[in-house]
């Protein structure tokens, strides 16, 4: 899951990735994304079987309206009692349109990440935002997840990114980042519980209001509290519903 907290918003008028760089002889954008090969094979996929199971649906409900233990025998028998001929079509084209709502909606949450030599700019469920390359200390991948971080250890940016870690820590080398092989403060980690010795009281109210957030899958206040725990100087990273914080390290 991720933040765009401490994000510079994109500008709303921006020239097409790249263009300037190779004005200025810099190393093209890298996009951190499905491939053109990959979105292909998904949006067939996703017609072919959705198809398929539009196509198996009256066959299915004349099988399961002769079961009289099936439950939802009802609709199942009103499916089975269309016996016009257009019926499988628009059954077929529905299982389509389904099957392309799912690709559609999976290219959505997906995080979509350009990397300059300028900038990084992150496209998440509809919203776009921009750190600039002055922001970034460190880059690294941890698990499936893509981490920037700035020179005080601060998370700038904490996106799931479906790319290979090789993919990705190229990506960054080759446009100047510091590329770390994990979380070079790893170590620092402690798992959150109520009421942590050590912890200043309203940091401990924080981390509960947000432990509460997680487990009602409540995301915008999940990030707007980490960015609350920023400004108190700890940095807060989540396995499930499971918080672990450390300390800032400034440099």
């Amino acid at each position: 899951m991720s933040t765009f907290d401490d994000w510079v918003p994109a500008p709303t008028v921006d020239t097409v990735d790249g263009m300037d760089d190779k004005m200025l002889g810099e190393t093209p954008p890298a996009v951190l994304w499905f491939s053109r090969g990959d979105r292909i094979l998904l949006i067939v996929g996703a017609m072919l079987v959705g198809g398929l199971l539009g196509f198996a649906v009256p066959y299915v409900a004349e099988w399961g309206a002769s079961l009289t233990w099936i439950p939802f025998q009802g609709p199942l028998e009103l499916i089975a009692s269309w016996s016009q001929w257009w019926v499988r079509y628009v059954c077929i084209a529905v299982g389509v349109l389904l099957g392309l709502a799912l690709v559609a909606a999976a290219f959505y949450d997906t995080a979509r990440v350009a990397v300059s030599e300028a900038h990084v700019r992150i496209t998440e469920k509809g919203e776009t935002a921009t750190v600039s390359r002055s922001q970034v200390g460190t880059v690294f991948v941890d698990g499936k997840e893509l981490v920037l971080l700035d020179a005080a250890s601060r998370q700038l940016v904490r996106v799931p990114s479906e790319e290979r870690r090789d993919a990705i820590e190229a990506a960054f080398e080759q446009r100047g980042y510091s590329i770390a092989p994990g979380d070079p403060y790893d170590d620092l980690y402690h798992l959150w519980v109520p009421e942590t010795p050590g912890l200043a009281p309203e940091v401990n109210a924080v981390l509960k209001a947000r432990d509460m957030a997680l487990k009602k899958k409540a995301g915008s206040d999940a990030r707007e509290l980490r960015s609350e725990l920023d400004r108190l100087g700890v940095v807060v990273r989540d396995k499930k519903t499971s918080q672990y914080w450390r300390p800032l390290v400034r440099s």
